[in-house]
């Protein structure tokens, strides 16, 4: 005896908030901020733990045919902010071929805020509808709080942290995206060294910076330095072929982003 049934095609049906939902939710109680590590005996350990929390946070920064470092600083419904070095976008106004392209491999257009007259910075600006809603809630922001700066200038020898790029030539006609960021070459890598001087007169720069004993390489002004925790604190602007790298102060520069 045959019994026949009928098939109905099956559908598949998500009850949970869309990517869009998740967004403004995010944005609404400012949960955009990269988390931070929790220090343990382990530095090597805390040294990855740093590099991975705040890779999302990384772009590269195209301007012309020359290229940067930067950090994502605060995201809104409308802009999402950038901090770079202030000599990565010194010729923004000679070209119109200038652009972020986001740690996942994502390119947006971008917009020169200001620069600072003093300090070697630099804040871009990306209308936030230029990265859908999907992409938009692995993005990350630095952890900004000028608090850590005080215990910070205290100690010497703290390990700092930096991440790294492999630079994306033509980009926008070959564009590499994925969506966690496996392979996409953008803070991929990461350096890190003690620090010599917190607080130090440098003389080229004509201001006090911080001094690190640490390996820069080529792409990396703009982008920011890290302590184990995660914190934020200041912006990589250059460095030497003995392994010496000096970078902007947080609180040289928080007017700048205010």
């Amino acid at each position: 005896m045959f019994i026949f049934f009928l098939i109905y095609p099956l559908s598949a049906c998500a009850n949970g908030p869309m990517p869009s939902e998740i967004a403004e939710d995010m944005i609404s109680i400012g949960a955009f901020t990269a988390p931070l590590t929790v220090p343990s005996s382990d530095t090597d350990s805390d040294i990855i733990a740093t590099a991975l929390n705040q890779r999302p946070s990384i772009v590269q920064v195209q301007v012309g045919k020359e290229y940067g470092s930067g950090n994502i600083l605060s995201i809104n419904k409308d802009q999402i902010l950038i901090i770079t070095a202030g000599h990565v976008v010194k010729n923004w106004d000679s070209t119109d071929n200038h652009f972020v392209i986001f740690y996942n491999g994502k390119i947006a257009d971008a917009t020169l805020i200001t620069s600072d007259e003093t300090y070697d910075a630099a804040i871009l600006s990306v209308n936030t509808s230029s990265i859908d809603p999907y992409n938009l809630i692995n993005l990350r922001a630095v952890n900004i709080n000028p608090d850590v700066m005080p215990s910070f200038d205290k100690i010497k020898g703290e390990t700092i942290i930096a991440l790294d790029s492999d630079h994306q030539v033509n980009a926008k006609e070959k564009q590499h995206y994925d969506y966690y960021g496996s392979n996409t070459g953008i803070g991929i890598k990461y350096v890190y060294g003690p620090v010599i001087n917190p607080n130090i007169m440098v003389s080229d720069y004509g201001y006090k910076m911080i001094y690190v004993r640490c390996d820069a390489h080529h792409g990396m002004s703009g982008g920011g330095v890290f302590d184990l925790s995660g914190n934020y604190l200041g912006i990589l602007v250059g460095g030497t072929n003995k392994g010496e790298t000096v970078a902007v102060r947080l609180s040289d520069i928080e007017a700048l982003i205010q």
